[in-house]
């Protein structure tokens, strides 16, 4: 700690205890530390709220008249501007502004690339602007990318009474896939799978694999190795006519004498709006893009209602074409358990295009079963990779 002697802006000077002397604190680590006057011996700010106020007020200015100051102030202040403004047009108007949307289903990391040049500019001028610029790349990362840590992985769980592994996958026809149907049930070592794009071929494929029990019907196949008892499907009449497609097929299956229900969805894209924003055709793009925000809503809402017409322990899981972060999907699915935002680790992204990856699939279940884990599954030739999910019937 050192007598008050410096005019820069980022020192901190508070007086002492017995008030009769003024104080700059040290920097790093020191400004930490137990800190008392040099001349009388006094504590300065025991309880170190009063620095670390002034320490982030301090940050409300540049360091000093210089333009290489004002310019790293300036572009710090920005950086920190976009990231909260992000994350508040993310949670606010996803789906209802089409310039979000495309952020929504966009490369959000690029948002990133910034503190490849503003963290080093601070470290040169003012590395007191390290500090927001961390925070505001921590706002980029979760609350914009979705990025996940998974440490609730790390918390003890409840006694089992049932745990099931869980995949989702999209296959896209199936045609292209590396494995054999067979191999891929024993690759994924799965107790039930929902595959959304289900082709024929694919369908038939999982009928003849030993000890699975198969249903197929309107490209959407689930494989479960417990007997599956009946089969509902929504009615989506309304929805395909107005060019929407609302694919929710709910089973009952019985797993060891409990009746479960697990539901297969495959919902609406917006890829048609985004296709003709990309390609220059705004005209037509926003209004397709608005189109398909709208039918996405209404399909997440039917699928919920639709859902809530079956009693008893329910896990909902495919392709729901929607992020987690999208305000049409946190309305009508936000209080339902989903197994990667839970238990995953990383960014989660399902769909493959290209440097854009989309967390678009999804597992979701109710309050009867507890989330052990999550994790993405190799890619297998589609352009989603598989998403799988151990829970645990309470």
């Amino acid at each position: 700690m050192e007598e008050r002697g410096s005019k820069n802006v980022r020192d901190v000077i508070l007086p002492c205890q017995g008030g009769r002397h003024r104080v700059r604190l040290g920097r790093g680590l020191r400004f930490w530390r137990s800190a008392r006057c040099p001349r009388c011996r006094s504590a300065v700010d025991p309880t170190r709220i009063l620095r670390t106020r002034l320490w982030w007020a301090n940050l409300l200015r540049p360091a000093s008249a210089a333009w290489t100051h004002r310019a790293v102030w300036l572009a710090a202040a920005s950086y920190v501007a976009l990231a909260v403004s992000a994350a508040l047009l993310l949670w606010i108007l996803s789906d209802r502004w089409w310039p979000v949307t495309v952020l929504l289903f966009g490369p959000r990391w690029t948002l990133l690339l910034p503190l490849g040049l503003l963290i080093p500019l601070a470290l040169i001028w003012d590395r007191s602007l390290v500090a927001p610029l961390v925070l505001a790349g921590l706002v980029i990362l979760g609350p914009v990318m979705g990025f996940r840590t998974g440490w609730r992985t790390l918390l003890p769980r409840g006694e089992a009474v049932e745990d099931l592994r869980v995949v989702s996958f999209n296959a896209a026809g199936g045609g292209s896939l590396h494995l054999s149907p067979p191999e891929l049930l024993a690759r994924w070592n799965g107790d039930i799978v929902a595959f959304q794009e289900c082709g024929q071929v694919l369908a038939e494929g999982l009928r003849q694999v030993p000890g699975w029990q198969v249903d197929s019907r309107s490209r959407l196949c689930l494989a479960s190795r417990f007997p599956i008892k009946e089969a509902h499907k929504m009615d989506r009449e309304a929805l395909e006519f107005a060019g929407g497609s609302g694919l929710v097929i709910t089973y009952r299956l019985d797993v060891h004498g409990v009746p479960i229900h697990v539901t297969n969805v495959h919902l609406e894209t917006p890829r048609a709006g985004f296709e003709l924003i990309r390609s220059g055709r705004l005209a037509a793009g926003i209004p397709k893009t608005r189109e398909k925000s709208l039918l996405r809503d209404v399909e997440l809402r039917r699928a919920r209602l639709w859902v809530e017409r079956f009693d008893g322990p329910h896990i909902v899981l495919g392709d729901f074409n929607t992020p987690p972060e999208s305000r049409s999907y946190r309305k009508a699915w936000g209080d339902w358990r989903n197994a990667f935002s839970l238990t995953g680790r990383g960014l989660g992204g399902t769909r493959l295009n290209g440097w854009i990856r989309a967390r678009i699939d999804h597992i979701v279940s109710d309050h009867h079963w507890t989330v052990i884990r999550s994790w993405l599954g190799e890619d297998m030739g589609s352009d989603h990779l598989p998403i799988l999910a151990v829970v645990r019937l309470r």
